[in-house]
């Protein structure tokens, strides 16, 4: 049985949230690496690009949801996690493409 993380609504969506939660260079590479995805992603660690603990990943995935960027299905042991596109394109048009494309053009 698969089931959803606690996760802010729509219409609860806060910006200085959404923003904090960008800022963290982890959590953008994450962003950037789920947006290339077509469907939920498998939260492992071996599974993106980031030096980080196991620990460290799983805080950086739980600041992504609860500021409502993300949403996290459960089913046993195994998690996946998919960018909440449509409530972010309500919530704020345009700013997610904007910050993906930040990102993909930054200075190396």
């Amino acid at each position: 049985m698969t089931r959803t993380l606690p996760q802010p609504g729509r219409d609860d969506l806060d910006i200085v949230k959404v923003l904090h939660a960008l800022a963290d260079p982890v959590r953008l590479e994450l962003i950037h690496a789920l947006s290339q995805e077509t469907e939920p992603a498998v939260c492992s660690l071996d599974a993106y690009d980031v030096d980080v603990s196991a620990p460290t990943l799983s805080h950086h995935w739980r600041v992504l949801r609860e500021a409502g960027l993300t949403t996290t299905f459960v089913n046993g042991r195994n998690r996946w996690v998919e960018i909440r596109r449509e409530d972010l394109a309500a919530r704020f048009p345009g700013l997610l493409e904007s910050v993906l494309a930040g990102y993909e053009h930054r200075p190396s």
